[in-house]
């Protein structure tokens, strides 16, 4: 390299240096993998406590089942949304997409985790799902996106 700044005018060198040095950097960075994080191993306690609790939820929000009480909910959870609320919410969607059956689920990497599909009578509606990591296994997070047509 340094046979090849001597050829240039003396004004390019920092340049050229800087470049030089960058690139050898960059080549050194790529050529690190960095190490990935290993897996979560499932937890089948976690994975019936998720299903449970999405069930008694659904039932809810078809309107075949009371609301969940808020102990099976987090202290935070229950901060930020009341009964109420939550009911509430529950039969606005039940009244705009009607009667609803599971479509699909999608797990995630983890066993806290779950998305659902919900085909209803006039839609679709994603749902996610997140429990605590341990027991008692309270829903943390409950997301209801808003609905798709059907075609």
């Amino acid at each position: 390299m340094f046979t090849q700044l001597s050829r240039l005018p003396p004004r390019y060198w920092p340049a050229y240096l800087v470049l030089g040095l960058c690139g050898t950097a960059f080549a050194q960075s790529n050529n690190s993998v960095p190490a990935q994080p290993a897996p979560p191993k499932p937890n089948p306690a976690a994975e019936k406590a998720l299903q449970q609790h999405f069930q008694s939820v659904f039932a809810a929000l078809d309107g075949k089942a009371a609301l969940p009480d808020s102990k099976n909910f987090t202290d935070d959870f229950n901060k930020q949304v009341s009964p109420a609320q939550l009911k509430q919410v529950f039969e606005q969607v039940h009244q705009s997409v009607g009667n609803c059956r599971i479509a699909g689920q999608l797990k995630g990497p983890v066993s806290f985790v779950s998305s659902y599909l919900l085909q209803c009578d006039k839609g679709y509606v994603p749902m996610d799902i997140a429990i605590e990591e341990s027991a008692p296994y309270r829903i943390h997070s409950l997301l209801i996106r808003p609905g798709y047509a059907k075609l």
